[in-house]
């Protein structure tokens, strides 16, 4: 499902529900993700903020309350609102097996994923991002994934790591991919090769050509194949 809750200019004037709909047990207003009791997954909720708190509705009653999350693109989450174990990743996307995957396409597509997972209070969290990551090097785009990753994580050490950079980054490195000059040298014709005749001239001496008198009335109403092979000596 898709959040449609939005928030006003000035969110701390705020004090009437807006609607939101929940994905994967959060709210998300302004890019930040609220999580709400697992019992309301799929339902249209309200969301109040009032100056720095904002406050999740079911029906006109509060469900959950967060303080305001400050950095976009972030996770707010009480685990008080995780269901009863949800911590058991046994028949679920694990870090082993996203790391597994990433393996098949490079060490620093690893070492990408280990830092994005590394940095989520519920690891869980970046599970879909892991995915989304990985989707990025299908087919022939394996080595721009894993050149993209070794730029974040040697060049940029201090930036951190989510699908939107490695986008970013492939598409830099497409980029500048394409405006390079090609390295393929030109086909030069060997020694010993003929020439090329000009510009504006055309080798014939091997065509079988006709005088004028075969663009005549007679020679064009003449069936096909009469008149064509002239005593060439053959039996």
């Amino acid at each position: 499902m898709i959040q449609d809750a939005m928030s006003p200019a000035d969110p701390s004037l705020c004090d009437m529900p807006k609607p939101g709909r929940l994905f994967s047990q959060q709210v998300q207003v302004d890019t930040v993700k609220y999580s709400v009791p697992h019992d309301y997954a799929g339902q249209v909720l309200d969301v109040r903020i009032v100056g720095e708190q904002l406050a999740i509705l079911a029906g006109g009653d509060i469900v959950a309350t967060h303080q305001r999350g400050a950095r976009r693109n972030s996770f707010v989450t009480d685990p008080a609102h995780a269901p009863a174990g949800y911590e058991d990743t046994s028949l679920l996307w694990t870090r082993a097996y996203f790391l597994r995957q990433a393996e098949k396409v490079g060490p620093y597509t690893v070492q990408a994923l280990t830092r994005l997972l590394d940095r989520l209070k519920i690891e869980a969290q970046g599970y879909r991002s892991c995915m989304n990551i990985l989707g990025l090097g299908k087919g022939t785009n394996r080595s721009l994934l894993e050149h993209a990753c070794r730029i974040l994580c040697t060049q940029e050490p201090g930036r951190p790591i989510s699908y939107t950079a490695i986008k970013h980054q492939i598409t830099v490195v497409r980029s500048a991919n394409a405006g390079r000059p090609s390295v393929q040298d030109p086909q030069w014709p060997g020694p010993g090769a003929a020439a090329e005749p000009p510009l504006g001239r055309r080798d014939t001496s091997g065509a079988h050509l006709g005088g004028i008198a075969e663009f005549s009335l007679d020679a064009l109403r003449r069936p096909a194949g009469s008149g064509d092979v002239k005593g060439d000596g053959r039996a």
